[in-house]
């Protein structure tokens, strides 16, 4: 399996998370290789990570998470949950798989539409409770749930 470098990555993730600097106001991108190879954008009340799990085989994995923080907390949702809690499409809509660099490719271009999506929700005076949201939300979702984008 070929593995994926750090660099690789965070230049993967910078050509398409740039939208968080240029329309948002976010500083990034940060990257490291502390536990995993990971990629940070922040502004104040917002952190977006992305890492870049790679376990073996098919078990390589992008995660995208999103803390919220306002004055009455702070909440880290990952993104196929956000992309449920508002009502975007099912969370597993959300693409994750990394086996390969042409599949990390995909998988971080279907993560910044969706990114692009959820942003004015979360940066919106509800961000925190979208946030909470996702992060409660039942195993079960509700039967004819109408999708914004499914």
């Amino acid at each position: 399996m070929e593995r994926i470098e750090l660099a690789g990555f965070g230049t993967e993730v910078g050509q398409r998370f740039q939208f968080l600097v240029d329309l948002h106001g976010m500083e990034g991108p940060e990257c490291s290789d502390h536990l995993l190879p990971s990629v940070f954008y922040r502004r104040p009340g917002l952190l977006v990570s992305t890492f870049l799990n790679q376990g073996d085989g098919a078990g390589r994995r992008i995660t995208i998470s999103v803390s919220v923080e306002m004055g009455q907390g702070s909440v880290r949702a990952e993104l196929p949950a956000l992309v449920e809690a508002v009502g975007f499409a099912p969370g597993h809509l959300a693409g994750w798989k990394a086996h390969n660099v042409a599949a990390m490719q995909r998988s971080l271009d279907n993560n910044a539409i969706w990114l692009r999506r959820l942003m004015p929700e979360l940066l919106g005076p509800d961000g925190l409770d979208l946030a909470r949201k996702a992060v409660e939300r039942p195993k079960r979702r509700q039967p004819n749930v109408k999708w914004k984008y499914a």
